[in-house]
């Protein structure tokens, strides 16, 4: 069986899918901020660490985030734009896993 065959038959994931991925990623970007600052890390993002200051970080995360899951979700089917829902996932998981390998270095100490 050739590869293209193997691809055409697999499973697309729909817009719903790569919007409640991207929720949930950036869900767990929140929770591994707010853990972070318990551990005296600071917000590298500056327009973030100025909410944050403000009291405004949590609201403005959750705000941000569902504003772009909802923008992935409405967008998706344009095929033009899947490959940026796809980066913007990507991005996301980086995210996360940035925070995951410096709060095990800082649970290292």
């Amino acid at each position: 069986m050739r590869l293209e065959a193997v691809f055409a038959k697999a499973p697309r994931p729909n817009a719903a899918f790569v919007a409640l991925l991207y929720l949930m990623l950036g869900l767990a970007d929140l929770g591994f901020s707010l853990l972070a600052f318990r551990l005296g890390v600071v917000e590298a993002n500056p327009l973030l660490a100025w909410m944050e200051t403000r009291g405004l970080f949590i609201p403005a995360k959750l705000v941000l985030t569902g504003v772009a899951a909802a923008l992935i979700a409405v967008l998706y089917s344009r095929n033009r734009v899947r490959p940026v829902c796809w980066v913007a996932v990507a991005l996301m998981a980086v995210v996360d896993a940035y925070h995951v390998l410096g709060l095990s270095a800082q649970a290292g100490r």
